[in-house]
């Protein structure tokens, strides 16, 4: 079921549903798959593909903590129905080009020692994930004269993120690196390098168009339950 899902996805828009097919790389499992959606569900978190009505999707969604769906009629019914939370949509980005240019500069693999740095600026996920991110060796720096200038790194499902450049080192172009350098560790690691931006992250959506990361058509949206 895996390797039919997974053409299917790939066939309707790989694109916009590249999280579910990175989520099958990782070991995902096939919760769902018929000509109404695809569910891929991994490690307490869940895909779901809608390929007619969304409505007709609702009863195989399973209640758990966290929901990635590509349609807006879901994202409300959950808020609205399931008792999930959201703050905004993203548009989804991936990379299909082969290797990209390898980035000069002094990267490095961080570990908890730098935890207080990287908490101290990045909000979007709690020091306990942003621990395990560490130990695991899933963030890495970007380095000037000895100084950490830049972070990046990969979410727990997989995907790029937690981008961030210091102030003194802002307008160098060390986001750039730093994604190529993510892309690079993505694909040595027989992952598919992507991303998820927000839709007001404007610096963001312009660096994935300039580096030419593919954009999915459909809008993606994260939901949680506290």
């Amino acid at each position: 079921m895996k390797k039919d899902a997974k053409s299917i996805l790939a066939e309707n828009d790989r694109f916009s549903y590249v999280d579910a097919i990175a989520l099958l790389d990782k070991g995902g499992e096939v919760s769902h798959c018929s000509e109404k959606g695809i569910i891929v569900s991994y490690e307490g978190l869940s895909s779901v593909v809608c390929f007619s009505g969304w409505q007709e999707m609702t009863p195989f969604i399973e209640d758990l903590n966290l929901v990635c769906v590509h349609d807006e009629g879901l994202r409300n019914w959950l808020i609205s129905h399931r008792g999930y939370k959201n703050e905004e949509g993203c548009r989804s980005f991936s990379w299909w080009q082969g290797r990209p240019a390898v980035p000069e500069g002094d990267f490095r693999t961080l570990d908890v020692s730098f935890l207080d740095r990287i908490s101290s600026v990045y909000s979007l996920a709690d020091e306990k994930e942003l621990a395990s991110d560490l130990e695991k060796g899933n963030v890495f720096g970007l380095f000037i004269k000895g100084e950490l200038a830049g972070f990046i790194g990969f979410h727990p499902e997989g995907s790029m993120g937690m981008l961030h450049v210091f102030d003194s080192y802002r307008r160098q172009g060390l986001g750039e690196k730093l994604e190529r350098y993510d892309i690079l560790t993505a694909l040595s690691r027989n992952m598919i390098p992507y991303c998820h931006v927000f839709f007001s992250n404007e610096a963001s959506l312009a660096l994935q168009r300039k580096l030419g990361l593919s954009e999915g058509e459909k809008p993606v949206w994260w939901l949680w339950k506290d």
